[in-house]
């Protein structure tokens, strides 16, 4: 007599060696992706970290079967290598940290931006984590916060050495889904063990010849917390692809840019060398940070490089 199912809801906690980690309810469970959830999709889209699965803990001996994949309500997705798939880090969180050291390695405007429009499209709300602030002065903290609080972006200043931010950074995290990602090297996973020394989680380093950090965390995972809610600590991201963003739409993304947008001479202006462009002349008039600007006129280059249709 064949075994009868007994399919669950679950949340994907991690993936290792073909084998996903569902959490049902506290008890973790060992399963396998049953071979027709494949069907007109990567095998690496499939399922991912955070998705909410039915599935069967006890379909055979060894593993359950996972059978399929509830809707999801938002997505941390970066271009895969080959560029022409969309592969998912991590879904249905509610708040995406953004994690940027300020030095070893410095903060980088072009990232957090990067992350910012990521967050945008795939329904995250961003929180920028400015983290190793004992590295730094109190202006240099100060610039980044004016720069990105003015846009209605909410930054939180931390350092482990110090323990500046990690309360308030523990009470962001209470009871909601998270993600944290970044660059390597930036103190993601050093975060996570200051708040929760219990855990095994790996950390890194940054190297003094290149400021660049060490990958530590080599896949996503997603943790319980204590108090509700789960928290996902994300691979280090090198270089963020912005996946079919054309950049004729990129301006859509800087809040700063909206109203000037509208008043420039030329429909579907660039804002990099049109004459009468408002946007540059909100640049030179201090209504736009030039470091915001700069970040826009390198993501637009790095866009019309890898689109298959350049723009004019």
């Amino acid at each position: 007599m064949p075994k009868q199912e007994n399919r669950q809801i679950g949340t994907v906690l991690k993936r290792m060696k073909g084998f996903y980690y569902i959490d049902l309810e506290g008890t973790v469970c060992l399963c396998r992706i049953k071979g027709n959830l494949f069907q007109g999709k990567s095998r690496k889209n499939s399922v991912a970290v955070g998705d909410r699965v039915e599935f069967d803990p006890n379909a055979s001996e060894d593993a359950g079967w996972i059978y399929k994949v509830l809707p999801r309500s938002s997505e941390l997705s970066r271009p895969a290598k080959e560029g022409r798939i969309e592969q998912t880090l991590v879904s249905n969180v509610d708040n995406l940290l953004i994690v940027s050291a300020i030095k070893m390695p410095a903060f980088r405007t072009g990232m957090v931006d990067r992350f910012l429009i990521t967050a945008q499209r795939g329904h995250l709300h961003p929180i920028i984590i400015v983290n190793k602030t004992d590295l730094a002065e109190t202006w240099e903290i100060e610039e980044i916060r004016e720069t990105y609080e003015t846009l209605g972006y909410q930054i939180l200043p931390t350092s482990t050495v110090s323990g500046v931010g990690l309360d308030s950074l523990k009470a962001l995290l209470r009871k909601r889904t998270s993600v944290l990602s970044g660059h390597s090297g930036v103190g993601k996973s050093s975060l996570l063990k200051a708040l929760f020394p219990g855990w095994e989680i790996k950390i890194g380093s940054v190297s003094d010849t290149t400021q660049k950090g060490r990958h530590t965390t080599t896949n996503s995972e997603m943790y319980r917390l204590p108090d509700g809610g789960y928290v996902v600590d994300t691979p280090g991201i090198r270089e963020l692809g912005l996946h079919l963003l054309s950049p004729e739409d990129l301006d859509l993304y800087f809040v700063e840019f909206q109203d000037d947008r509208l008043h420039c001479k030329y429909k579907g202006c660039s804002h990099r060398h049109e004459p009468h462009c408002a946007v540059r002349e909100g640049v030179a008039e201090k209504r736009i940070a030039p470091l915001r600007y700069q970040s826009y006129c390198s993501i637009f280059d790095s866009l019309l490089d890898s689109s298959p249709k350049k723009a004019k």
